[in-house]
């Protein structure tokens, strides 16, 4: 069970009793390992056993982000910082990520204004890192669009893809559409014009990851579908892994701005 998933079988009330802002913030940080679901006072004995059963946590750890932040603080992060897109600062470099402003300083710590997860902790590191061995040059863009499963090693990956990612925004967009595009809209995507879909949109995740979000409405013969598309880079600045954690990520964070039920 993902975080979707668990998500699916919670009151999403927002009550904020079990600590969380959100049910989708509890959500994810049960699957992270850091809450309990006990701790959600709405769920009863019944419930608790069949999600318990359930849930596999992530095997995310302090160990691992502590990892990357030792090896972060021996980079040179304002060489880096034009590879990754990133400001110079006298604290360290910002990263506009899923339209917030981090802050990784030089000592490999991550900031922002309000609450962190580990998680994106651990995925912006892994994209300064990456993005410091890129063999890019400045003109990295190749405006050429291609599909999950055509980056390296995204056939692997492609079913969870599309179950954690691009099937849950569809089903947002299905639910509200005006509320969706306008979430979406908020984070800083624009539209774009020219597209094969009923509506498109374009927006940076990271600064050197752009996706393309293609939504059909449907008709009598298929079925409403999200598509996104990814530029051919993209495997270049994070792992097949970080990038459905990434678009998963956008999932959470849209249903949030939106008050979407996924």
């Amino acid at each position: 069970m993902n975080t979707i998933e668990l998500y699916k079988e919670l009151p999403k009330t927002n009550c904020a009793a079990c600590g969380q802002k959100t049910c989708m913030a509890f959500a994810l940080a049960v699957i992270k390992g850091s809450a309990e679901l006990d701790t959600c006072p709405h769920l009863n004995k019944k419930q608790l056993d069949k999600l318990s059963g359930s849930v596999v946590k992530l095997d995310i750890t302090e160990a691992m982000f502590n990892k990357l932040k030792e090896e972060t603080g021996r980079l040179d992060l304002r060489k880096a910082a034009a590879a990754v897109g990133a400001a110079v600062t006298d604290k360290g470099i910002v990263i506009r990520c899923l339209g917030r402003d981090f802050t990784v300083k030089y000592d490999g710590s991550v900031e922002a204004a309000g609450t962190v997860s580990l998680w994106i902790k651990i995925l912006l590191l892994i994209y300064i890192k990456t993005g410091d061995v890129s063999e890019l040059t400045n003109d990295w863009l190749t405006n050429d669009w291609v599909s999950f499963d055509r980056l390296k090693m995204g056939i692997v990956k492609i079913s969870a893809f599309k179950k954690e990612c691009e099937l849950p925004l569809t089903e947002m967009f299905i639910r509200d559409y005006e509320a969706a595009a306008s979430a979406i809209i908020a984070l800083g995507a624009v539209e774009a014009a020219g597209q094969p879909s009923n509506a498109a949109w374009e927006i940076d995740l990271l600064p050197k990851i752009p996706i393309l979000i293609l939504y059909w409405r449907g008709d009598d013969e298929f079925p409403p579908e999200i598509k996104v598309l990814f530029d051919s880079t993209a495997d270049r600045y994070l792992d097949i892994e970080s990038l459905v954690f990434l678009l998963r990520e956008l999932t959470i964070t849209l249903s949030e701005h939106s008050a979407l039920t996924i």
